[in-house]
């Protein structure tokens, strides 16, 4: 699998980080590459796995859940969770807790009834955010 460290490659990642739908064009511009060049860069990126999708940040408060699982069904919890709308993003983590869970919505009482599903699988530490900082 190639490297994508080099000083180009970390441009491309730190430009679509703030700007996403950057035109290549534009992207080129701020890496010194052509248009061309640079949506191959990212096509390759993509391909091995260093650029995974591109998503839009919404503007609504995150709260963060650390789950520690009361089972050892990884498979039935992870699909439980790719059926929740308002799931952000899940990773499976080491150290005290079992999964890290980003959950958006501006609805608490939405956020309650998430919280007493989860309960089934295993307890949670839950914080929110108070303001996104970057």
């Amino acid at each position: 699998m190639k490297k994508f460290d080099d000083k180009i490659s970390l441009a491309i990642l730190q430009t679509l980080r703030q700007n996403s739908r950057i035109s290549w064009q534009e992207l080129g511009k701020t890496v010194h590459l052509s248009g061309q060049a640079t949506a191959e860069r990212v096509k390759q990126m993509q391909e091995n796995g260093v650029i995974d999708g591109f998503t839009i940040r919404e503007n609504r408060p995150r709260h963060f859940i650390g789950v520690m699982m009361k089972h050892t069904n990884f498979q039935a919890f992870e699909d439980w969770l790719r059926g929740k709308p308002n799931v952000e993003s899940v990773d499976k983590t080491s150290g005290d807790i079992c999964y890290h869970i980003v959950y958006a919505t501006e609805n608490m009482a939405e956020l309650e009834q998430f919280l007493n599903e989860l309960l089934q699988h295993g307890g949670y530490r839950l914080n929110s955010s108070i303001r996104r900082v970057k």
